[in-house]
């Protein structure tokens, strides 16, 4: 049986997002959304609700407490005993209704076809 050492230190930690939504998220990119590829924007509102934009969608959600609380850990190179916590996350931002479409302001205001 082996040993495995977490270490943690607040002064290092990152901030994290936990995004759950009812659905998939897709791009027109080869490797999908993997590595470091802006997508969208998300917005925290003062009432405590959140809005996801992804191109001309809009996606409103709520946070949610975690029941249990998630570590994020990142392995030591060279050693295979020992990660370092990078963070942990306690909420989560839930989209769970389908995306509005949002009009540019000048197709916003086009007279009605009848």
């Amino acid at each position: 049986m082996s040993e495995i050492e977490f270490t943690y230190d607040r002064a290092k930690q990152r901030e994290f997002c936990l995004i759950e939504t009812q659905g998939s998220l897709e791009t027109d990119r080869a490797g999908g959304l993997r590595g470091q590829q802006r997508f969208g924007q998300v917005e925290r509102l003062a009432d405590g609700k959140v809005v996801m934009l992804i191109g001309v969608h809009r996606v409103p959600g709520s946070v949610v407490a975690l029941k249990k609380p998630l570590a994020v850990l990142a392995k030591q190179a060279g050693d295979e005993s020992r990660y370092e916590i990078q963070s942990i996350i306690k909420e989560k931002f839930l989209f769970k209704v389908r995306p509005d479409v949002i009009l540019q302001q000048e197709l916003a205001n086009l007279p009605r076809v009848a």
